[in-house]
């Protein structure tokens, strides 16, 4: 017989900020090379961002997805921030998503989940100002 859980669903390990994968991005010189997605991202995939490592206000940031060519593995790589779109909060109840993110070991989800996924008010405000249009 398998375990009962309340009524409310299992616990989440932490919130995380989401977005998909832009379905056009501009490379090279100005932008001028359209492709479609990412190499290792098809468009509109979702990704999962981790907070912030270094201090480049955001430009380049560790995500975790599902890669274009295996669906089923996380991958965890860096890119640049103008690539993504529809930012939110999610909560994160994999522990094979935790591990991408935090690179944890098996286990370690929780530990790592609390230390190295985002503040939920952290998470709210960064989704807001990458969702407001830039002026200027």
């Amino acid at each position: 017989m398998a375990a009962m859980t309340d009524a409310t669903g299992p616990e989440p390990l932490g919130v995380c900020l989401v977005a998909n994968v832009a379905q056009e991005t501009g490379h090279g010189e100005g932008g001028s090379e359209i492709r479609k997605g990412l190499r290792h991202f098809a468009p509109g995939a979702k990704v999962w961002i981790a907070p912030p490592a270094w201090g480049d206000g955001g430009d380049c940031v560790i995500v975790a997805g599902r890669h274009r060519g295996n669906s089923r593995r996380y991958v965890r790589i860096v890119i640049k921030s103008r690539f993504l779109v529809n930012f939110r909060v999610h909560a994160v109840y994999s522990p094979a998503l935790v591990r991408a993110l935090t690179e944890a070991g098996p286990g370690e989800e929780k530990e790592f989940g609390a230390r190295f996924l985002w503040d939920p008010e952290q998470a709210e405000s960064w989704a807001r100002s990458r969702n407001t249009p830039r002026t200027g």
